[in-house]
């Protein structure tokens, strides 16, 4: 499986969740909770994962980094997003304008990714470069399923993918030193 067949798969499962997480949220009751749960469960591994492996391999090209730059911010602004609606869920409460701008931004950011971004990557890597892309995202999105819980470990995640890859390893063998913490 390539990358962009990996990460549009996906992409259609949170647009899925994000129609139930609206209309369960619309309706009002306790169903939005669980959905919130799932979308997060997966979606901050994915995004987690597919910074450290496409995005650094694809901002490693000139012609792409405004393109990847900008799907950096984002991610962290969806991340942003999802974390204020789990705050409210603490508190009983749910907030529909938030969920809609939440699924509004996720759609625009799957759209523009999906075109902007897959059509650099496909002038950067070969047939087979997207496919070994492809298979370590989906391990390490795997590996990362329990960062989805904490807010610490996707902050230290989102740093290290940030830093330039000679600085990367770095940076997590000292996060891994911590009382408590292994590496992002």
């Amino acid at each position: 499986m390539t990358i962009y067949e990996a990460l549009s798969h996906d992409h259609r499962h949170f647009e899925k969740i994000l129609d139930r997480l609206h209309r369960s949220c619309k309706q009002g009751g306790e169903g939005w909770k669980d959905q919130l749960d799932q979308l997060r469960a997966g979606l901050i591994p994915h995004a987690h994962a597919e910074e450290a492996v496409f995005y650094n391999a694809l901002r490693e090209a000139d012609e792409s980094k405004g393109v990847i730059a900008h799907s950096y911010a984002e991610h962290l602004m969806a991340e942003t997003e999802l974390r204020g609606l789990e705050a409210l869920k603490v508190f009983d409460q749910t907030s529909l304008t938030l969920v809609e701008k939440l699924r509004s931004d996720l759609h625009h950011h799957i759209e523009e990714e999906e075109g902007r971004v897959f059509k650099a990557a496909r002038r950067v890597f070969s047939d087979e470069e997207a496919a070994q892309i492809g298979a370590a995202f989906l391990r390490l999105k795997d590996e990362m399923a329990g960062t989805a819980e904490s807010v610490t470990a996707s902050n230290i995640a989102l740093i290290a993918n940030l830093l330039p890859p000679r600085l990367k390893k770095g940076f997590e063998a000292v996060m891994a030193k911590l009382p408590g913490r292994k590496a992002a």
